[in-house]
């Protein structure tokens, strides 16, 4: 029975830091996840001290986001699913044809290909071609041009045949991702965006409920079992760091888990990014196609990476092929008017001279190669029809590089904060 004034306020100031209790629980748990997604993707380099610990052992005076830490790795278990279920590179260049690439190259084709004779001819027969009239040089260009279609078909029938060498789908994908680490933050963060608002809002509802239970402990501590305060220093630290570990693990937990769904009673139960299969893998697919899988992108590493050469013994092989078929009958008198050696230099030039032209002409292909290619759709379909263990590999690696390191923080933020309420609320 409260007999005075004076009581019914302590009474008051004892039931506002009991409820508090919750509150700052709830609190707790929404910073927690919200700082565990932050450390996620940022900073995008490393920032503190001791990075040479951080990258050997995981723990400094610092911190990486652990998607920009773990770039590479990412990318490359990115790349695992993109090139063993979604997408095999000669099935995407099979749906190139050669004659619409043609049909694409002529505008300009004409330019480069008059580049390249006069410049063979200027080359070995300066003379000769300077005394021809400017329409006998065009008719001359003219008719290269209008015999190198059949030509530049075989060429892409070689390619298509050989694409899995000359165009390592793996090392592309891993290099596009790596030029720029926030290619790959945005890839995670807008495949996983409503998982992290989950992440986030969970840490405040799981919060909550541990802290009413938190709050019954202590008053079952302190008021029913009668335990001395100063006994009782370690609780509220204790429980503050259970807290912190138990909302961010718990959310990370039900954001992957189960699997496979599973029927509890008359509840449903699958990972919650495992049932926005379909709206991920749309959003996947456009920012894959957009960003990494391009038609520019292709060509340009068929062109300059490191298989390159492949793309030289094809050039080769057919301008080689064209100027034999060209000088037809008179093949067998040519070395003895130029000489066997300059004959051999003015296929390798030619050749040569074709392969510069390149990154000029293709261009002209990205729009129909993106078309025919149709890698958006291509993505999707597959991504949709992964399996759930096989989905869920999308977005999970990015938890577990430092999953526990991310749980942990809760836990120590927590606590933390319990003993701030040891100390100031119930000091």
């Amino acid at each position: 029975m409260i007999s005075s004034a004076e009581d019914t306020s302590d009474f008051y100031v004892e039931l506002l830091k009991y409820c508090s209790i919750p509150i700052v629980a709830s609190l707790i748990g929404y910073a927690t996840n919200v700082l565990a997604i932050v450390m996620t993707f940022s900073p995008l380099e490393y920032f503190g001290w001791g990075e040479q610990f951080f990258r050997r052992w995981g723990f400094s005076l610092g911190w990486q986001g652990i998607i920009p830490a773990n770039a590479e790795k990412m990318a490359r278990k990115a790349v695992v699913l993109i090139t063993t279920k979604l997408v095999r590179v000669e099935d995407v260049f099979d749906e190139l044809d050669p004659a619409e690439v043609v049909r694409c190259l002529k505008p300009v084709l004409s330019h480069s290909l008059s580049k390249v004779v006069s410049k063979v001819a200027m080359a070995h027969a300066p003379d000769i071609w300077e005394s021809l009239p400017l329409t006998t040089r065009s008719e001359i260009v003219e008719k290269v041009a209008e015999g190198a279609p059949p030509y530049i078909e075989a060429m892409m029938i070689d390619m298509k045949k050989d694409i899995m060498e000359m165009l390592d789908l793996e090392d592309l994908v891993v290099e596009k991702l790596l030029e720029d680490k926030r290619l790959i933050n945005e890839l995670f963060a807008r495949c996983g965006e409503a998982e992290f608002r989950f992440i986030e809002r969970s840490g405040l509802y799981f919060g909550f409920l541990l802290g009413l239970f938190q709050a019954a402990a202590w008053f079952g501590l302190r008021e029913v079992s009668h335990f001395e305060q100063s006994s009782l220093w370690w609780f509220l630290p204790a429980a503050g760091a259970v807290c912190g570990y138990v909302t961010n693990a718990l959310a990370l937990w039900l954001i992957f888990q189960p699997v496979e769904p599973k029927t509890f009673w008359i509840f449903r139960m699958h990972g919650l990014f495992l049932q926005r299969q379909r709206e991920v893998s749309i959003m996947f697919a456009h920012i894959s196609s957009e960003r990494v899988l391009t038609a520019k992108n292709m060509w340009e590493r068929i062109m300059f990476g490191p298989n390159s050469h492949h793309l030289e013994d094809i050039v080769n092989k057919h301008v080689k092929r064209a100027v034999d078929e060209h000088v037809g009958i008179l093949r067998p008198f040519i070395p003895l008017v130029v000489g066997t050696q300059t004959f051999v230099e003015v296929k390798e030039q030619a050749a040569a001279l074709l392969l510069l032209e390149f990154p000029r002409c293709l261009p002209a292909t990205y729009e129909y190669t993106e078309r025919a290619m149709d890698m958006e759709k291509r993505l999707s379909t597959k991504m949709q029809g992964l399996s759930c263990p096989d989905f869920e590999r999308v977005l999970h690696p990015v938890f577990e590089e430092d999953e526990l390191k991310l749980i942990i923080v809760g836990g120590v933020l927590g606590m933390c904060v319990g003993i701030f309420q040891t100390v100031y609320v119930f000091g």
